[in-house]
């Protein structure tokens, strides 16, 4: 018995050393898997930021077709990471260099504006810069003159610029009731009623849908990756 006893207390030793190094192995190889998945994130946004300034630079030197291609690549690296706040900026940069699809561009911008939070002063000059790309008169003037009173309402609490953000967004909103003929004070209350111009819960969701026509199959990212308040 006394030998068997101590067979088994050998072997016991031996299950303990190796239930060690099996415990072991699991750490490691845990560790190994998040440096893997944290690794190629970073090297992602690193790849993204030099590609981003060679856009720009190229940009500056006049050859605007290879800073476009550039900024795309910008883009679909940082849609992988869902880098989506960074992905407005370069989505913002391709509206201002592209003269012919700049509306795509912006309307993809203003798409995630919708929902993520972009700085207030950012989202408005995108919306500008779509609303004088409009043909006037269109609904989406008033659209786009609403959402921006609606973030500067909802997003503006404590924005040293936010009266001035205010103001424009109203002129906005104004312009595009005056190029549907509207002039008098009265006349403008009751077609801001009539457009639903008071109701985010009708204007929000109709641009969103103006702003997927405009860009149709063009979209650089994956919507469906998108969440409500990235």
């Amino acid at each position: 018995m006394t030998e068997w006893t101590c067979v088994l207390t050998e072997w016991t030793c031996v299950l303990a050393e190796w239930t060690c190094v099996l415990n072991e192995l699991t750490i490691n190889i845990a560790t190994a898997l998040t440096t893997a998945e944290i690794c190629p994130e970073k090297e992602l946004q690193e790849k993204a930021a030099t590609l981003s300034n060679m856009a720009l630079q190229i940009a500056d030197q006049g050859d605007i077709p290879k800073a476009i291609a550039l900024w795309e690549e910008v883009a679909s690296t940082l849609a992988q990471i869902s880098a989506y706040s960074d992905l407005v900026t370069v989505l913002s940069n391709l509206g201002v260099a592209d003269e012919r699809n700049g509306l795509v561009y912006l309307a993809q911008a203003i798409w995630l504006t919708l929902r993520i939070q972009a700085p207030l002063s950012q989202t408005i000059r995108l919306i500008s810069a779509l609303y004088n790309r409009v043909p006037q008169g269109d609904e989406l003037e008033a659209l786009l003159g609403a959402t921006a009173m609606f973030f500067c309402n909802y997003r503006g609490e404590g924005h040293p610029q936010l009266e001035e953000l205010q103001e424009h967004s109203f002129k906005m909103i104004a312009g595009a009731a005056n190029a549907q003929g509207i002039e008098t004070e009265e006349a403008f209350g009751n077609w801001f009623t009539q457009q639903r111009l008071n109701d985010s819960e009708y204007f929000l969701p109709r641009l969103n849908q103006r702003l997927e026509d405009i860009v149709g199959d063009r979209w650089l990212f994956d919507r469906s990756q998108v969440s409500m308040g990235e």
